[in-house]
């Protein structure tokens, strides 16, 4: 295999500049793989960059880091630091003529819900954290729901949970099994100055450990099989390499491929469906009610937080960053000044005079949240593509739509790992079988 351009043969070519991206290099380098990643935009992060407004910095959208994922962020040396958020905070209810935002502790001790409709929530919190899961893969949440509770006020409250933890509202699609696992391991951290930090924290762990990464650099195409693969960039540049890594989506993962996967794996890629949120973030000085922190629609996929009240994100005592969404239905499409007025009505009734105290306000009509819901049709988590694509030796995948463990940055770090551990596995492999032919 001839070189070009003057480029050295690549161990290993890693599209994406992202979490998953910067971790799988991690480990390669640090194995003493001769990596190469690339990243389209003019600096690395993705979806997990952070944008400076009005003077604080924002993340794309609300993001929390699961506790569950900090053991390979760890493994690799970063240590992200914040605050979790204090529980608690308001329920909005549909009622007759608008909404009524109902404190989280009246559920059980107020006259909001019957007693029978309290016995039922006291019982879904404790099946929850009993039920085996591996049963309920293949059973949609909605299905799941609608089995076990009778009250639609309950039914409600436990999808607000499920949203709030999976980022996801489509119960007719996602996989109970998963989302009662996302549901158990609920303790989240807000990264002081957003999550770029960790990006940053990567990068440079990744250029101690000799991955040489190139930003503003595109693919363009993925030709060959291992060990004599071409990673092709838009400006033309062609690299060498063994084995290559990608990290972007399912569908931009098959669009870069010089031939078409066979049919039943390229299906799997293609019908994954994504998650979309729409965001409304806001820099306030002040809040008209401050000690309300955190609220979530029961019976509509709103999602209130002030971010502030547990990390930093601005150098002003005066300021806060909170974030407003509303949880997309997946496969569909919505009007975004609609959404948006729901937000904003949504900010009405729990901070009301909210408009007043807007430094800074921006909004995303159709942020992606997730590559695809894990699907109780095709099995929940076993039902994702695996990170070593069988129908092209030597491509390997990552990302939140890969693995069979975990949701959303859980995903993509455990898969980014397995993908670097089977590329470094695989070499040894193929090292031993030359060495006992020779």
């Amino acid at each position: 295999m001839n070189s070009t351009n003057k480029e050295p043969v690549w161990d290993a070519v890693v599209i994406g500049g992202g979490l998953a991206g910067l971790t799988a290099s991690i480990y390669l380098a640090r194995a003493g793989r001769k990596v190469v990643l690339l990243e389209k935009s003019p600096q690395t992060g993705g979806r997990a960059a952070t944008k400076e407004l009005g003077g604080a910095r924002l993340n794309l959208g609300a993001h929390a880091l699961y506790a569950s994922a900090l053991g390979i962020l760890r493994e690799v040396g970063v240590e992200p630091r914040g605050g979790s958020p204090k529980p608690g905070g308001p329920l909005v209810f549909k009622r007759e003529g608008g909404e009524t935002a109902v404190p989280l502790w009246k559920l059980l001790v107020g006259s909001f819900l019957a007693w029978p409709e309290k016995t039922e929530l006291i019982r879904f919190y404790a099946q929850i954290r009993k039920t085996e899961t591996s049963a309920l893969q293949g059973i949609s949440l909605q299905r799941y729901l609608e089995d076990r509770i009778r009250s639609p006020r309950v039914r409600n409250i436990a999808m607000a949970l499920v949203r709030v933890s999976t980022y996801c509202d489509a119960p007719e699609l996602a996989s109970a099994g998963a989302a009662i696992d996302q549901l158990r391991h609920s303790s989240v951290l807000y990264v002081n100055g957003g999550w770029q930090t960790i990006a940053d924290r990567l990068r440079a762990q990744a250029q101690t450990a000799g991955v040489a990464i190139r930003c503003g650099a595109a693919a363009r195409e993925i030709s060959g099989a291992d060990p004599e693969m071409t990673v092709t960039l838009k400006d033309g540049t062609r690299l060498q390499t063994r084995r290559v890594l990608s990290t972007a989506g399912p569908k931009e993962t098959l669009a870069l491929l010089d031939a078409p996967l066979p049919a039943g794996e390229a299906d799997a890629f293609s019908r994954l469906v994504p998650v979309y949120a729409a965001c409304l973030d806001l820099v306030v000085a002040g809040l008209p009610q401050p000690k309300t922190t955190f609220s979530l629609g029961a019976d509509r996929p709103w999602y209130f937080s002030n971010h502030s009240a547990a990390a930093t994100f601005t150098d002003n005592p005066e300021h806060s960053v909170v974030h407003v969404m509303k949880y997309l239905p997946a496969g569909k499409d919505t009007d975004a000044r609609q959404d948006e007025r729901e937000l904003e009505r949504f900010l009405d009734l729990i901070q009301p005079g909210w408009r007043k105290h807007v430094v800074q306000r921006r909004f995303l009509p159709h942020m992606l949240v997730s590559n695809a819901v894990v699907a109780a049709r095709t099995g929940g988590y076993a039902g994702r593509p695996g990170p070593v694509v069988e129908g092209r030796p030597g491509l390997y995948v990552a990302g939140d739509w890969v693995g069979s463990e975990g949701m959303l940055l859980n995903a993509s770090l455990a898969s980014a790992k397995e993908a670097a551990m089977r590329i470094i596995g695989d070499k040894e492999q193929n090292k031993e079988a030359m060495e006992r032919g020779a």
